[in-house]
């Protein structure tokens, strides 16, 4: 399953962030790590992670996954926050 979604953070903060998620905070394996693109793998399954930069400060970021929903959901959230609160304060 894949959504795309706009996000207004830096790829490299989403990136960044993804990273300190996936690997640290849930252990997943990061087992791609491309300019545009993370993907981690683990026992449930994968969660691949696609960053576009767009127009207006923001990227387009494609989540797939097979497996770890509730994660990425919660991975989404937490972007959705960093952003809303980087946007404010700017």
């Amino acid at each position: 399953m894949a959504e795309t979604h706009p996000i207004r953070l830096s790829q490299d903060e989403i990136k960044r962030q993804a990273k300190k998620y996936f690997e640290g905070e849930q252990g997943l394996r990061l087992v791609r790590d491309e300019l545009e693109s993370l993907r981690f793998a683990g026992d449930k399954g994968f969660v691949q992670i696609d960053i576009e930069p767009d127009t207006n400060n923001q990227c387009r970021v494609t989540f797939e996954h097979d497996g770890y929903e509730p994660e990425l959901h919660e991975f989404r959230r937490r972007l959705a926050k960093q952003a809303t609160a980087e946007t404010s304060a700017g």
